[in-house]
């Protein structure tokens, strides 16, 4: 039977300043801009003991936590963080999945023979992850990615869960339908009302019944309610598109705070292009205002990027048909039309230093190219023939 681990940094934007900044270590603290209208990106387990939580007003968190921490985005340092954990993580099997900048899968089957006891190498992973890194992660064992998944969030911080498939009924029946990776939002109210209210609940329920709200994927999320999952490890790089979202509970007004959410979410879309070495063309904007207007807009580049400031900019440019509109509660971008970097093929121009080239020039050039005199002026033809 497969062993699959899901690693996930705990905390993983708050922890990463402990990390460069020992002194915050312990503190209620959040990831966010320091201004009126900033929402929550990620809040410590500290500040979490507060009722504090992702997008989340910051005005309002500092009513819960008078001496609440707030220190801004740092792209950057999220990024060299990630690196260097996905890079010890690979260290233990080349079959690993990133799934974000803060969590990844891994198939470690083999691996784990070559320990005593099975969980010697989980804790093995995370006392080096955090000897190395000072990063506290979660993971979960179990034979299939969905039940890591599940696992991985049954404690935290710093927790270590192995679910077996015996145990699907005693450990995962039991907890809320909300709590089912995959389940969006949207589509757990209309599941609770029809009495599908926790995971066994889903994992009992008729296929058909079920079809209208969960559509093709019905039978699929039944199997995982079940503790079934096929889902393979993806270890190859190659993508149509990709792209990043995010849905906010408190729609943003701000200019500032609606650029930063739109930054945000480039950025790890830039990072994830720089890992697949990677490039694209298409940019894709979906919004959803609080009026409910949804919309989405897309550009065609001239020429394939990976830079976020390229794509920021372009995306800021589709966003001004919605400024000031109203409230905003959900963003999404994506970069389409892909290639492999060391595929682009770049068209040469021999006529670069030519300022403001003649007929004249381009024909000489061109003829200097090709070491032979083959192009010709129509009118040098017609001297030549009525000589």
């Amino acid at each position: 039977m497969a062993v699959i681990l899901h690693i996930d940094i705990n905390a993983f934007y708050a922890s990463a300043h402990a990390v460069v900044e020992p002194e915050l270590a312990g503190k209620p603290l959040v990831v966010c801009s320091n201004h009126r209208g900033s929402v929550i990106t990620t809040a410590s387990y500290e500040a979490r003991k507060f009722g504090i939580n992702s997008a989340m007003p910051l005005s309002y968190a500092q009513t819960l936590c008078r001496d609440l921490v707030v220190v801004p985005i740092d792209f950057s340092l999220y990024q060299d963080l990630s690196s260097k954990f996905m890079n010890i993580i690979r260290s233990y099997s080349t079959l690993m999945q990133p799934a974000s900048i803060d969590e990844c899968y891994v198939d470690v089957t083999e691996k784990i023979k070559e320990y005593e006891r099975p969980l010697d190498l989980a804790y093995e992973i995370q006392t080096r992850v955090y000897r190395e890194l000072k990063l506290p992660i979660s993971i979960g064992v179990a034979p299939n990615k969905f039940l890591a998944k599940m696992a991985s969030d049954m404690e935290k911080p710093k927790g270590i869960t192995v679910l077996r498939i015996r145990e699907v009924q005693s450990k995962l029946w039991q907890l809320p339908i909300e709590d089912m990776h995959g389940i969006g939002s949207k589509t757990v109210p209309k599941l609770q009302k029809m009495g599908i209210k926790t995971i066994g609940d889903l994992a009992q329920a008729n296929e058909d019944s079920l079809r209208n709200t969960l559509g093709v994927n019905t039978q699929n999320f039944i199997n995982k309610a079940n503790g079934i999952d096929s889902s393979p490890i993806e270890t190859d790089t190659t993508a149509k598109s990709i792209g990043q979202s995010k849905t906010f509970t408190h729609p943003m007004v701000e200019l500032d705070e609606i650029r930063n959410a739109i930054l945000f979410e480039i950025k790890e879309i830039e990072r994830r292009l720089l890992n697949r070495d990677m490039v694209g063309k298409t940019i894709t904007f979906s919004i959803r205002l609080q009026n409910y207007k949804t919309a989405a807009r897309s550009i065609t580049l001239d020429e394939p990027t990976q830079s976020s400031d390229v794509i920021f900019e372009k995306v800021m440019g589709l966003y001004d048909e919605f400024d000031g509109l109203d409230g905003v509660t959900f963003i999404s971008i994506s970069l389409s039309n892909l290639v492999y970097k060391d595929e682009i093929i770049e068209q040469l121009n021999i006529f670069d230093d030519l300022t403001e080239p003649t007929v004249n020039d381009i024909i000489s050039r061109l003829n200097q190219e090709l070491k032979q005199d083959v192009f010709k002026t129509p009118r040098s033809l017609l001297e030549k023939n009525s000589k």
